[in-house]
């Protein structure tokens, strides 16, 4: 038989086994975990970007956008030399580019400025025309952009035409140029191929720039350029999901708070034994039996179920609730483990061991008592006498509250008397449960803790720390104490349906069918049956009464 003065003790080697997590597997699963945990933020992104590109679709002014092409034809090397020709180049597009570079410039600027009869800097012009080659083709694409459909049309019209004006003028000078000079040189000395080069010359004197032809006049646009309203609106929608799941990720590596069961798997070998469903309070205490849902209460049932085991050699068997924080459930898990326990038919004794924020009278509306922990650990009371029942479960749970004590009062439970009295619980109930507080925090219930049988870890998702949690799982291995699991607290609370479910009974169709036929009036008058907690109070009271009627095995320790 262990003696329950002593430490557990376990093999040195295998004592943090349970800190060795398993192995993980990664996959789309990750990821999609921490996208649905973070769908706020990723809603809420996804929402103000796509709000923005529809106030931009609204607000901003629209454009429109007309082409015009010109063709381009460059010449052969030996044809007409000496002249301002777009020549033939052995890369490919360089003609085109060149031709390009002469459609946006301030001198066909000014002529389409005239052709327009616009009035202002001409150079202004030019920011809203571009012009670019198309493709591998000889093709020069003339954009303009203006506020209305025909501006947009007869801006890029006029640029186009003020190019073939431009080059063909350009041309015609050099051209008349040098017919000038050759007739002179003829009247000096006649050259029949001097008159052949004339009679060239003054073919181009009366014809276009054979290099730019207008391809293609701009049509009238009939759809705006910008803003366009279908591409916007999408466009901001994807960059918002774009940015809220980078930000969903971004949260998730630097977010040290627990959000999901994953997280502790991915940390510790260790089983979810519970899992609590969060419960809408409106302040932040510890709620007792009376005060949680269905839901919770089915939850604290599984916990119960895993943790339903005999003590050894027929002493009763301790747990320890405690968790790595404050204000994480813990006094809400122990108070309804031990109700659940109660409610089983098991004798159950609850000890509260937080000496510094005492709650649990409060939480299970116990009468007042003028002994608690710290009377029994200085010896000014028994036990016994300072155990204070229930009122739903009476003698089958009591409680040994504690009052605020301050922090020297709290190394009580170092002292051996604090051993003794958790023995004694041990002969007096089947199960002792301990409300520690945290022990990172504090380490007054630490000397408890190597005494219990079981150890459970609240977690409460969205306010447990993962540093803290592995700090707390740091300090139990070091003291050989492996931990029963998690109980973690703050799920997603079950739905309509399944929460009815909690609520129904096997013959509830059959009476709601027969109180449709009764008639409001008759189901008035019908009597009222007991609650469903007050039917279970009563069966854990004829259990426990059943229990304490059969012999208890000496466990060989005196109370």
């Amino acid at each position: 038989m262990r003696d329950h003065n002593e430490p557990v003790s376990r093999d040195p080697n295998h004592r943090a086994d349970w800190l060795q997590p398993p192995e993980e597997e990664l996959g789309l699963k990750r990821y999609v975990e921490t996208i649905k945990e973070r769908k706020r933020l990723v809603l809420l992104t996804t929402f103000l970007a796509t709000a923005a590109a529809v106030a931009y679709v609204l607000l901003a002014p629209k454009t429109y956008d007309a082409q015009a092409d010109l063709l381009i034809t460059p010449a052969s090397s030996e044809t007409l030399p000496g002249l301002p020709l777009i020549r033939e180049s052995s890369q490919e597009t360089r003609d085109v580019e060149t031709a390009a570079r002469l459609v946006v410039n301030t001198d066909v600027a000014g002529r389409a400025q005239k052709r327009l009869d616009l009035s202002g800097d001409p150079q202004d012009l030019l920011d809203d025309v571009t012009a670019e080659p198309v493709a591998q083709s000889n093709i020069v694409a003339v954009t303009a952009t203006a506020d209305s459909p025909q501006e947009a049309q007869d801006l890029a019209n006029a640029f186009a035409e003020a190019t073939v004006v431009e080059q063909t003028e350009a041309l015609r000078e050099e051209v008349t140029a040098q017919i000038d000079a050759l007739e002179k040189q003829l009247a000096s000395s006649p050259n029949p191929a001097l008159s052949d080069r004339v009679a060239e010359l003054q073919a181009l004197v009366s014809g276009p720039n054979p290099n730019f032809r207008l391809e293609t006049g701009a049509a009238l646009p009939r759809e705006q350029a910008t803003p366009r309203p279908a591409l916007t609106i999408v466009g901001g929608f994807l960059a918002g999901l774009v940015l809220g799941i980078v930000g969903a990720f971004a949260s998730q590596a630097f977010d040290p708070r627990v959000r999901r069961e994953e997280q502790l798997r991915r940390s510790f070998s260790l089983p979810i034994l519970a899992r609590v469903p969060e419960e809408r309070s409106r302040r932040p205490e510890p709620l007792g039996p009376r005060r949680v849902s269905p839901a919770t209460a089915e939850a604290f049932r599984i916990l119960r179920s895993s943790l339903d085991r005999p003590g050894e050699h027929g002493s009763g068997r301790a747990i320890m609730v405690t968790g790595s924080s404050p204000s994480e459930g813990k006094t809400t898990a122990a108070a309804n483990l031990a109700s659940a326990l109660a409610l089983a038919g098991y004798r159950v004794i609850l000890i509260e061991a937080d000496l510094r924020r005492p709650s649990l009278r409060k939480a299970l509306e116990t009468e007042e008592t003028s002994s608690g922990v710290v009377e029994v650990l200085i010896e000014n009371a028994s036990l016994e006498d300072s155990l204070v029942p229930t009122p739903t479960f009476g003698d089958n749970l009591r409680v040994l509250s504690a009052d605020s004590a301050g922090g020297w009062i709290a190394d009580l439970f170092s002292i051996p008397t604090a051993s003794q009295m958790l023995d004694d619980a041990r002969a007096m109930a089947d199960f002792v449960i301990v409300d520690s507080p945290p022990l990172i925090e504090v380490v007054d219930a630490f000397p408890l803790a190597r005494r219990c049988d079981d150890l459970v870890i609240v977690v409460r998702l969205g306010r447990t720390r993962l540093d803290r949690l592995s700090h707390l799982a740091e300090l139990l291995a070091e003291n050989d104490i492996v931990p029963a699991g998690f109980a973690v607290i703050g799920t997603k609370p079950p739905g309509k349906a399944e929460y009815s479910y909690y609520l129904e009974t096997p013959d509830a169709g059959r009476k709601g069918k027969r109180r449709k036929r009764l008639g409001r009036k008759k189901q008035l008058e019908a009597p009222q049956r007991p609650t469903l907690d007050r039917q279970q109070a009563e069966g854990a009271r004829r259990s426990a009464k059943r229990r304490s009627s059969k012999p208890r095995q000496d466990t060989g320790k005196s109370r």
